[in-house]
């Protein structure tokens, strides 16, 4: 066996605390890209945000238009539904410009629905929110046609506007302020087609 020397020892010991410093510098060296990283990340990330602030601000008024038209659409649901079990005609009516208030209306059809009869439910579509409903000739004026402030749906005969040979009509909800400026980019419409009042979005 060959003797081991005291500069051998040295030397290993030379070597392997070069090798931790190598190490040390090369963990440090990592730390300090994840640091990089995380801080670019952030920045980016702050960035994103500040830059969604407004845009989110801006749509927000559509998407609860939209909530609304959902609501409305689940009333109209229940007066299809209410009115094949009741074999007569039910009418949803809503006052007008204004706020979202409606009320649901029994008759023996729809021809005679028109005309004022107790309510068998009441609502809102919108809690402290200014949106209004577009009225026809507002709608006309605005380039959306087809919009109606009331629907009727007849066991019988299925929805009264697709009886009447007009098989698509709509509920335009938009915030009042937009309607002051014509802005139409925020607003959400109920689409009602066919004699079974089939419903969609827009």
């Amino acid at each position: 066996m060959a003797p081991i020397y005291d500069t051998d020892i040295a030397e290993e010991r030379w070597s392997q605390a070069e090798w931790e410093s190598y190490e040390l510098w090369e963990k440090a060296e990592l730390r300090l890209k994840r640091r990089r990283r995380n801080w670019i990340l952030a920045t980016a990330g702050v960035f994103v945000f500040l830059f969604s602030v407004p845009i989110i601000a801006d749509q927000r008024a559509k998407w609860a238009t939209l909530n609304s038209a959902r609501l409305l659409a689940q009333e109209i649901n229940w007066v299809k539904r209410e009115a094949s079990i009741g074999h007569n005609a039910l009418r949803i009516r809503f006052s007008g410009e204004g706020p979202l208030k409606y009320q649901i209306e029994s008759a023996p059809n729809c021809r005679t629905a028109s005309s004022p009869a107790p309510a068998l439910r009441t609502g809102t579509l919108s809690e402290g929110e200014n949106f209004v409903l577009l009225t026809p000739q507002k709608g006309q004026e605005l380039g959306v046609p087809g919009l109606v402030q009331e629907f009727c749906y007849d066991a019988m005969t299925g929805s009264e506007p697709a009886a009447q040979g007009r098989p698509v009509v709509g509920f335009g909800i938009v915030p009042e302020k937009d309607l002051l400026e014509s802005r139409m980019d925020r607003l959400s419409v109920l689409i009602i087609t066919g004699p079974s009042a089939d419903i969609s979005f827009d």
